[in-house]
């Protein structure tokens, strides 16, 4: 159980979200962010790893950004200059990879995410003429939240493909991991 849901039926190889551990190694991944007023999607690709309690996402295309995620702030290093604390109240991205709950996701702590997110699971097949697979979409319950983020989306099977982050004011940002993650 997921959000109190059971698990669709399975599907082909598929596991339970809550079932996949956190990646282990650097693990590929693209990233789109599609801002409102601009005509073309931001694309970012580049690769994250998990040390400890710190998830470290590196952008290495087309600029070079260090983001450090931590239980306690997010830092940022922009062309290996020196890390930044990201003031992470207020607007912007910060508060999105701040309070989103990517931070548990990339760990593989689905099941954190239950105290911010109301959960709701379909199979994928099923929510379009996708491969075999899971969704989870997530809406936020606490307004402070609902102020920046309208819901998140996460894909897989036997491993996370892809997170998809919708803000407030029409932005969005996705993030596809190519690659099969390999897990702790």
């Amino acid at each position: 159980l997921l959000g109190g849901v059971a698990a669709p039926a399975a599907q082909a190889d598929c596991v339970r979200p809550e079932a996949i551990a956190a990646p282990a190694g650097e693990q590929a991944f693209v990233q789109t962010r599609t801002l409102k007023g601009l005509k073309k999607p931001l694309v970012s690709r580049g690769a994250f790893e998990i040390r400890g309690s710190e998830v470290i996402w590196s952008a290495r295309e087309p600029v070079r950004i260090v983001t450090r995620i931590t239980p306690s702030g997010v830092t940022q290093s922009l062309e290996g200059g020196p890390d930044e604390r990201i003031v992470t109240e207020g607007q912007g991205s910060a508060v999105v990879v701040a309070q989103s709950g990517l931070y548990e996701l990339l760990r593989g702590e689905l099941r954190a995410l239950e105290t911010r997110y109301a959960v709701r699971r379909e199979t994928r097949a099923a929510a379009r003429n996708a491969p075999a697979g899971w969704r989870l979409r997530l809406t936020p319950k606490a307004a402070a939240l609902k102020r920046w983020i309208v819901g998140l989306e996460v894909e897989g099977c036997t491993r996370i493909e892809r997170i998809v982050i919708r803000q407030t004011g029409g932005d969005a940002m996705s993030i596809d991991f190519p690659a099969p993650l390999a897990t702790r």
